[in-house]
């Protein structure tokens, strides 16, 4: 038996191997993709099986780009570090950091998210649960490069060359950093407008707290800011080309694609490079 859903690519159709009958797929109390909050968990299965192989297939000049961003930066570590050490006392830092605590940043994400399933708002929902995933993969993966890697903190020493793989040590790179950005790239992608820049604003400023209080090196911010960007811009892509982008609003309704991108608004149209 072959049947039409909303997951499975043909909204109006039911066929039966034992005859021709059809119906409509709101005679089977079957919704739209875009009205069905099961779509979540097929989303997640989906983008679970595929997040190993887009690892391995990232584009070289994505990759090559993200790691000389890193590298360059890494050069000035220790000077940046000693100039950032005059803001340490002061208690903006402490607040900002908090803003990039994961402990914080998950619930309200997985908050936000299922406060969304009570809204007819489907960018809304989908921009929460990219959100929550982005803040699931990107995590691990820090996690990951943090074991694999063994970097000493800024409070450990003044080198910041000292790596000890497998050792304990957590620096590389920042998972406040991965947090903040991982956390509100999708609402820029979904929302883009002047409140972007609010939340940039907030996710860098957490992100910079790390190192005037000498938990982490310059290079580990940027490396942590750059995966949780990457890791939650894949999944809203991804989200974006099913269906044609099913629970974009009409006014951000596009085709997203890796590369440079021709977007067509109610009052605009805008060239825009998508990771």
């Amino acid at each position: 038996m072959c049947i039409g859903g909303p997951f499975l690519g043909d909204h109006n159709l039911v066929r039966a191997q034992d005859g021709p009958t059809t119906m409509e797929s709101s005679e089977l109390g079957l919704t739209p993709q875009e009205d069905d909050p099961f779509r979540f968990l097929v989303w997640l299965r989906s983008d679970l099986s595929a997040a190993p192989r887009a690892l391995l297939n990232t584009s070289p000049i994505q990759l090559g780009v993200g790691l000389a961003s890193v590298f360059t930066v890494s050069r000035f570590d220790e000077s940046l570090t000693e100039q950032a050490v005059k803001w340490r006392g002061r208690e903006l830092m402490r607040v900002m950091e908090e803003l990039g605590d994961a402990n914080a940043v998950r619930p309200l994400a997985v908050i936000i998210f299922a406060g969304s399933l009570f809204s007819d708002n489907h960018t809304f929902q989908d921009a929460a649960f990219a959100s929550v995933e982005g803040l699931i993969y990107a995590n691990v993966l820090t996690n990951f490069l943090k074991l694999s890697f063994g970097r000493e903190r800024p409070w450990q020493g003044d080198d910041s060359s000292v790596f000890k793989p497998f050792s304990g040590n957590t620096s590389f790179p920042s998972g406040h950093a991965t947090t903040a950005f991982a956390a509100i790239t999708p609402w820029l992608l979904y929302y883009p407008g002047p409140s972007a820049v609010l939340l940039v604003a907030v996710a860098s400023g957490s992100a910079w707290s790390r190192i005037p209080l000498k938990y982490h090196w310059s290079s580990d911010v940027v490396a942590g800011a750059l995966i949780g960007f990457a890791t939650s811009a894949w999944l809203v892509r991804r989200h974006r080309n099913r269906e044609g982008g099913v629970g974009l609003s009409e006014s951000s309704q596009s085709t997203y694609r890796s590369g440079w991108n021709m977007e067509a608004g109610l009052q605009s149209i805008s060239l825009k490079y998508a990771w």
